[in-house]
């Protein structure tokens, strides 16, 4: 990006406290749930009123003025710091907060991972059965070496991608298009290779697994994410978007930067599930992360095997765990589309995570994420 230099328009308040011990008087702490990470009370503040303020600089520094922004979430040792940078809404000037509901695009596959863990946990699936054990009419390529469920979460199912070159409907029929509607066309196409002999990230094995979710679970995709996941942690602004036309409250316009700063709208909605269009905000996305951390959602073992990078069947290993990519020191994930752009890393050694939400679909996310862990030391 090229951004001007000078300071960009509104700046929400950032809200900065410990679980439980609130540091501005004037915010009120947002609960996490009832089984929160207790801070030593002696413990030292990575996030003190210096590095804050060059958070402030390398933000504003990659914006544009008056432009679409980003909202960041720091979570360090028990410190939550979150902030909104620039605009959700160009016309309305309305500022971005940390309430602000974006669309995570592919950030939503590990939610999807998580809700099939959730199943396998109750006893409902394994992760070695075939999917057509549970997706009857699925018409495997190779019945005698069946598609696993491990292999859509690992994406090494080797099956055709429907956001890829074997797509040949419209726009308008891409975005009717339902995880039902999407098991029929899949069963119409090619495959791209044999399973298990090669890692291609795909975003049909995602839609899948919304699908097998719903039928194990006897619920809607929504239904069941809300459920097991967004009511029980209090994350009231986090929704699955299944309706065309749906107007979500204080979501986030989304936008196309250019390199000299022009702000065009941009916007491609869809129905299908699984892959993306889970939305939520980083006030939200604090619940989440510290519940994942807590044990609230699955077992520490079974969070543990969602972060362990996959195999082929040869033995070959990969850096892509169920709907996370694994580093040594962390995991993340990216996600774009059309008017947004996400990052969200979660570090397996500490207690420290960093998640950038953006409305500019152009926006460098990940370089952002990248120069954060830097300023703090990680």
């Amino acid at each position: 990006m090229n951004p001007k230099s000078s300071a960009i328009a509104p700046l929400f308040i950032t809200q900065f406290y410990l679980w439980g011990s609130l540091f501005l008087p004037s915010c009120a702490a947002m609960p996490l749930g009832a089984s929160r990470a207790e801070v030593d009370s002696s413990s030292e503040l990575a996030l003190s009123d210096q590095p804050t303020a060059k958070i402030d600089r390398i933000v504003a520094d990659s914006l544009w003025d008056d432009g679409p922004g980003v909202a960041v979430l720091i979570l360090d040792h028990g410190t939550i710091w979150q902030k909104g940078y620039g605009l959700s809404d160009l016309a309305a000037q309305r500022p971005i907060t940390p309430d602000t509901v974006f669309d995570l695009a592919s950030v939503s596959k590990q939610m999807t991972a998580m809700g099939i863990l959730i199943l396998m946990e109750a006893g409902e699936l394994a992760l070695e059965d075939a999917v057509s054990d549970h997706l009857p009419d699925f018409v495997d390529p190779n019945p005698d070496d069946p598609i696993l469920i491990s292999d859509l979460l690992y994406h090494i199912s080797g099956l055709a991608d429907y956001t890829g070159d074997a797509w040949q409907g419209t726009d308008a029929a891409f975005a009717r298009l339902t995880v039902e509607d999407h098991l029929q066309w899949l069963n119409e196409q090619d495959v791209g290779g044999d399973r298990g002999v090669e890692f291609e990230y795909n975003n049909s094995g995602y839609a899948l697994l919304a699908l097998i979710i719903e039928r194990v679970s006897g619920q809607s995709f929504a239904d069941f994410m809300a459920d097991q996941i967004f009511v029980p942690l209090g994350m009231d602004d986090t929704v699955v978007f299944t309706t065309l036309g749906r107007r979500i409250p204080n979501q986030a316009e989304g936008y196309a930067v250019s390199d000299q700063g022009d702000f065009e709208p941009s916007t491609l909605p869809s129905v299908i599930v699984g892959d993306g269009n889970i939305f939520s905000s980083i006030a939200d996305l604090a619940r989440y992360d510290q519940a994942l951390r807590n044990g609230d959602l699955v077992d520490p073992e079974t969070l543990q095997l969602a972060f362990t990078p996959g195999a082929l069947d040869d033995g070959e290993s990969f850096p892509y765990g169920l709907g996370w990519e694994v580093s040594e020191d962390y995991v993340e994930h990216s996600g774009s589309w059309y008017g947004t752009s996400t990052f969200y890393r979660h570090y397996t050694e500490m207690p420290v995570t960093i998640i950038v939400l953006s409305n500019d679909e152009n926006y460098e996310v990940n370089e952002l994420v990248d120069d954060l862990a830097e300023l703090l030391g990680y």
